[in-house]
């Protein structure tokens, strides 16, 4: 059977202000209140050099979330790639998923996320929480869905740091590497009829992720796209090498961006219902 592509006829666009306190605004912050279906996420980051707080990339598929497009939550078994700090965990709880699995490469997110979870008095029995890389990740269950916004900026040496904030924002020499291991992965982990749920960067070709996921028979559809700043505020001594990558990448065509602007695509990957396309990788 074909793989569908779908896309909404009038995806909702945003556009934030340039400058705003957006993209790791302009300070770290530790700690802030988002509101939620009603409720409020207290999020507190005791060092956020190591556990990044919030950005508005991140944000973004929060939103998405909140909308009227999302996935129903209720009852369902989920998994929070890069959890970070875990604000994805607490709102999936609030909506009323069973159990989610945090899942970080840094240790350090674990503690943080169940933190805030029993800070915004949740039933910390519905969370299990895990520290190591997606590519180490076994689990004995599949998922109902997956959620994640992976780190999408491209590797250099002169600005490796191998802290949290690498871990969050940095993935590889095209900054594709848990995309990568998502789709890899995706069959592993996602139950027929499930859905991936994924804050997609344009600097990170969102066409190539559409295309391989399609051809697995999910179809692919966009809930939201936001238009931001590049997070280069992390990495200010460095904008000029992490810039020349980036224009690497657009050559390449792999990423898009108009000068330090860049797009982040809310979107929705479905897994039929029952495997329609045998053959094809998976």
């Amino acid at each position: 059977m074909t793989a569908i592509k779908t896309e909404p006829t009038a995806t909702r666009q945003r556009v934030l202000p340039v400058g705003s306190s957006g993209s790791l605004w302009s300070i770290l912050p530790r700690y802030g209140i988002f509101d939620f279906r009603g409720h409020q996420l207290r999020i507190e980051v005791a060092d956020p050099e190591n556990v990044l707080f919030p950005t508005d990339c991140g944000l973004s598929l929060l939103v998405a979330l909140n909308g009227p497009d999302a996935p129903d939550l209720t009852g369902k078994r989920v998994l929070d790639i890069g959890c970070g700090s875990g604000i994805y965990t607490i709102a999936l709880l609030l909506a009323g998923a069973a159990h989610v699995t945090a899942l970080d490469i840094n240790p350090a997110a674990a503690a943080v996320t169940r933190m805030n979870v029993l800070r915004n008095g949740l039933d910390s029995s519905r969370l299990t929480c895990v520290s190591a890389g997606l590519a180490d990740y076994l689990s004995q269950d599949g998922f109902d869905l997956v959620v994640t916004n992976p780190p999408h900026l491209p590797y250099d040496e002169s600005y490796a740091t191998a802290n949290g904030l690498e871990a969050a924002l940095v993935a590889g020499p095209n900054g594709r590497a848990l995309y990568d291991q998502v789709v890899e992965r995706i069959d592993d982990l996602l139950l027929p009829g499930g859905a991936l749920l994924m804050a997609h960067s344009s600097l990170t070709d969102v066409g190539r992720t559409s295309d391989e996921l399609a051809l697995r028979g999910y179809s692919v559809s966009t809930l939201e796209i936001w238009e931001m700043d590049i997070p280069l505020l992390a990495y200010a001594s460095h904008k000029q090498t992490m810039l020349r990558h980036l224009n690497r990448l657009r050559d390449a065509g792999s990423a898009v961006f108009d000068g330090e602007r860049f797009q982040v695509h809310a979107m929705v990957f479905q897994r039929p219902a029952a495997d329609c396309a045998p053959g094809l990788p998976r």
